[in-house]
């Protein structure tokens, strides 16, 4: 550790160069040059500690530039140094002391840096005034310097040395852009927001207060620094997230869903990347082992049974047909057409009734002429009979082999992969999601495109959120005050955004399947989609995002910020707009919070646990 102090080589009355005298720079611009070649375990401290002291000082400089002497002559001068001291005196000044510590890993660099940062000093020598030199402190007064640097003590302060306000706005101050040259300084913009006056915060809460609150973020709140949050109530309104790749987007959504986890809530997260199911495996608390459901389709040794098909109220047939040609719809969109869509739903309402019915009996009916025929005398809708018989049936070899082909092709992709027969074939689900729901379970759905690839994982996300929502739906038998809240977090949720998405944002809040949702950029999700997003999320936030969604967002957050203010971001800050008491409040500037350091060592008992209640060996499906 180096240490020295800056003193005034003159009496305290002569002044030092001020910022009038620096036309071109800025007057920190060579100390800060000095500090900008600072390495990583370089720690360099520049301390200016203040006194403020009477007006005597001010009358001695009056004194001093009055004072008139005699040469040899007898003639009398003025004192040649009046008008500098008569500038200095016009204003208040301080008792100062400059203190300086800089360490490193070699004694011999802290020194060199030490003397480098004194030696910058010498751009406010003023010849027709004062200079500031650097001097070192003896052997025994270290302690004594490194004590007052610490407690920021008037102890060890030159005794006589005073600067105006002039001067020490000079030589410590806000940096300026002539400071652009210097390019090892970060420049951040700087965007002021007031938060709401009722932003939910811990302070005054006792712990079940707080355990209604999901805390995720902070912000300046009243002149300082507080963590904030959603209640729980306000998350019904759904959450909206856009951020690009590595803003924060994974890290919001990782520290919201160990919140839920630790305050014995349920919920769902759909990852396509696997990255956020693995974080939260390290953070499963002893108490919620046996709640947990980690679903990774990749593992080959270990398979979950999840059928489309399955019907657990038969009021939701339809629904549950829909939802599957919705799925396909959103993964085939570009080949699809009338004839299509209209064999496909004709085929899978012709199935579901069977006994074990499954997406591989899809394919059968359009090609096994026994089990059509079987599958057609079991119909009791006499519609979906005649157009087997009167439709399908009259069909030439040539027509129906073209109507056919693009269901077997889209349906056979799937049914071909082994991953997705396993987990579809099965005709009992060995996930109840409506009990899931119900219970307040949590199901990490791990759909890692790099392990099954993208359009697999997005079949079995899209899957997953459907029959999420038809389980929500069948709570309509439940008081609206019974039904337990749910959270579904999805990520990169244009890869899994179908139709569904529309009823949960517009209905589902009242069957209390609360979403939040994650993606890159607005392009990525489908018009209708779109539009039920920016017509019911109650809460919006935007990390850094590109130039075309800019526009479009800084609409969505009204005059208080601009669309330069949204591409300005930092890492892991957003401007947020959230709902308070049902009320969607005016947008603000927010950091989210990093991830707790408190990780669990349960990730092993969690995936064993998981996989002795909701897997199969793969040979007994």
């Amino acid at each position: 550790l180096s240490l020295g102090q800056m003193k005034l080589t003159s009496g305290f009355l002569y002044p030092i160069k001020t910022y009038k005298d620096f036309k071109e720079v800025d007057p920190i611009s060579s100390l800060l040059s000095v500090l900008s070649k600072a390495l990583p375990n370089d720690r360099l401290t520049i301390q200016f500690l203040l006194l403020p002291i009477g007006n005597s000082w001010q009358r001695a400089g009056a004194s001093a530039v009055n004072d008139k002497q005699k040469d040899s002559a007898g003639v009398t001068h003025a004192n040649p140094y009046s008008k500098v001291i008569g500038e200095k005196i016009q204003f208040n000044g301080f008792k100062t002391a400059i203190r300086i510590a800089v360490s490193s890993n070699e004694k011999a660099r802290s020194d060199q840096l030490l003397y480098e940062i004194g030696n910058s000093f010498s751009s406010f020598n003023n010849p027709a005034g004062n200079s500031l030199v650097l001097k070192k402190v003896y052997f025994w007064q270290r302690q004594r310097l490194i004590n007052s640097i610490f407690k920021r003590s008037k102890r060890f302060m030159p005794s006589k040395q005073i600067l105006n306000v002039e001067e020490l706005a000079t030589l410590f101050h806000f940096p300026t852009l002539k400071l652009s040259t210097i390019h090892s300084i970060s420049w951040h913009k700087v965007i002021l927001s007031d938060p709401p006056e009722n932003l939910p915060i811990a302070e005054g809460l006792d712990e079940e207060g707080k355990s209604e609150i999901n805390f995720f973020a902070s912000t300046e709140f009243k002149n300082k620094p507080t963590i904030f949050g959603i209640k729980g109530k306000d998350r019904r309104k759904h959450m909206y997230v856009i951020g690009k790749t590595g803003t924060g987007k994974s890290t919001l959504i990782a520290n919201m869903a160990i919140n839920d986890m630790r305050n014995n809530r349920g919920f769902c997260v759909i990852d396509p990347h696997g990255d956020l199911c693995e974080i939260l495996l390290d953070y499963i608390p002893s108490f919620r082992i046996n709640d947990v459901i980690y679903l990774d389709p990749s593992d080959a040794d270990h398979v979950f049974a999840l059928n489309p098909l399955e019907v657990q109220n038969p009021a939701q047939k339809e629904l549950v047909v829909s939802g599957i040609v919705a799925i396909f719809h959103k993964l085939y969109g570009n080949s699809w057409g009338p004839r299509l869509e209209y064999v496909l739903r004709n085929a899978i309402l012709s199935v579901i009734d069977l006994p074990g019915a499954s997406l591989l009996m899809i394919p059968e009916i359009l090609t096994n002429e026994n089990f059509r025929r079987k599958t057609i005398e079991k119909l009791q809708d006499p519609i979906l009979r005649s157009y087997w018989t009167n439709e399908f049936e009259q069909m030439t070899e040539r027509l129906r082999a073209e109507t056919i082909s693009p269901i077997l092709n889209k349906v056979g992709q799937f049914l071909s992969s082994k991953v997705i027969r396993n987990i579809v074939q099965n005709p009992k689900s060995t996930i109840d999601l409506e009990k899931v729901m119900n219970e307040g379970k949590i199901l990490l759905l791990n759909l890692a495109q790099g392990k099954m690839g993208e359009d697999n994982a997005a079949l079995l996300g899209a899957m997953t959120i459907t029959k999420l929502q038809l389980a929500a739906m069948n709570r309509v038998h439940l008081k609206e005050e019974d039904r337990r809240d749910f959270y579904l977090y999805v990520d990169e949720f244009q890869n899994f955004a179908t139709t569904s998405f529309v009823k949960i944002l517009s209905e589902a809040r009242k069957y209390r399947l609360n979403l939040i949702l994650a993606n890159q950029y607005i392009a990525q999700i489908p018009e209708e989609v779109r539009s039920a997003i920016f017509g019911n999320a109650g809460t919006m936030m935007s990390f850094l995002i590109g130039a075309e969604d800019g526009s479009y967002m800084a609409r969505e957050f009204g005059e208080r910020f601009k669309e330069e203010d949204l591409l300005a971001l930092g890492n892991y800050q957003a401007i947020l707009k959230l709902a308070i008491d049902n009320i969607t409040q005016a947008p603000f500037l927010t950091q989210t919070l990093p991830l707790p350091r408190s990780a669990t060592q349960n990730r092993e008992k969690v995936i064993r646990s998981s996989r002795e209640r909701y897997t199969k060996e793969v040979q007994t499906i």
